[in-house]
């Protein structure tokens, strides 16, 4: 009876010592989410950490950190926190995706573009990798593998402005003009200060004629974050509309619009020249 009082004290003791790390892991764990949301990586960093001491092969800290050292740009720690994440569980996709994304960070295409085909083989319907695959092969020039996988990515729920946006910009280099403006018109939608879908879009514009349109357009990325690539765009286009009027003899007009071309690019010398040799 003696040895059973032991054992039994033993196993109450193991017991209580099971739960207080549990409990002291689950708090960690908490606090660290925390953190993480409320944008304090140095506490994070320290709580996801401290949860590792305890249990090592604690895939969602090592997740969290290998997130967490990836926005302080310690790309190398991170890629290690996946790596291992990917040893102790191969079909964790979070880690797959990450370990992708930081492959195409160093321009190691073939590698990452294996991790989001392994991704895929777990996940079928994992939109990110789909994402960026497709976005993948629009840098290899692939269009029509891009648009293949970009529209993947929509169909397993990706509607976010950065995927119709790639997918716009697909369309748009196969000149499937009609698609990619309701893309890009799509990504505005649900972003409306997307400046880049803006530009993009204006360009459309003005590369079918619509003029007014595509200035209107620029304009209004021009307001929302004095966006240099608007402003280059304006001063583009008021420059060969000045020039198209000097040519046909309309002086009144080229000075109107090289004016306008200086509003945008104050240092045009292009414009500066002729309104300069229009007295």
């Amino acid at each position: 009876s003696k040895m059973y009082r032991l054992t039994g004290s033993f196993l109450l003791f193991f017991l209580m010592a099971h739960f207080c790390f549990a409990a002291d892991v689950n708090d960690l764990l908490f606090k660290g989410a925390d953190y993480h949301y409320r944008g304090k990586l140095t506490e994070a960093e320290s709580a996801f950490s401290q949860v590792l001491k305890i249990e090592p092969q604690n895939e969602f800290a090592l997740n969290q950190l290998g997130l967490i050292y990836a926005k302080q740009g310690k790309f190398d720690l991170a890629h290690r926190q996946f790596a291992k994440v990917v040893q102790i569980s191969s079909d964790n996709t979070f880690a797959r995706i990450w370990l992708g994304v930081l492959f195409l960070k160093d321009n190691k295409v073939k590698q990452a573009f294996n991790e989001f085909q392994k991704t895929l083989a777990i996940d079928p319907n994992n939109a990110n990798a789909y994402y960026f695959l497709g976005v993948i092969y629009a840098v290899e020039h692939n269009l029509k593998q891009s648009i293949k996988y970009l529209r993947k990515a929509q169909s397993v729920g990706s509607d976010d402005p950065e995927t119709h946006f790639r997918l716009a910009n697909a369309f748009a280099g196969l000149d499937m003009v009609y698609n990619a403006r309701l893309e890009y018109e799509r990504a505005l939608e649900l972003n409306p200060r997307f400046t880049k879908a803006l530009n993009a879009l204006g360009w459309l514009y003005y590369n079918s004629g619509e003029t007014k349109k595509a200035i209107e357009v620029w304009k209004k990325a021009l307001k929302i974050n004095s966006d240099p690539e608007a402003r280059h765009n304006l001063a583009k286009v008021y420059n060969d509309l000045a020039l198209n009027f000097f040519r046909t003899g309309d002086k009144s007009q080229a000075r109107k619009f090289w004016r306008e071309t200086l509003k945008y690019e104050p240092k045009n010398k292009s414009a500066k020249y002729y309104l300069r040799k229009l007295g």
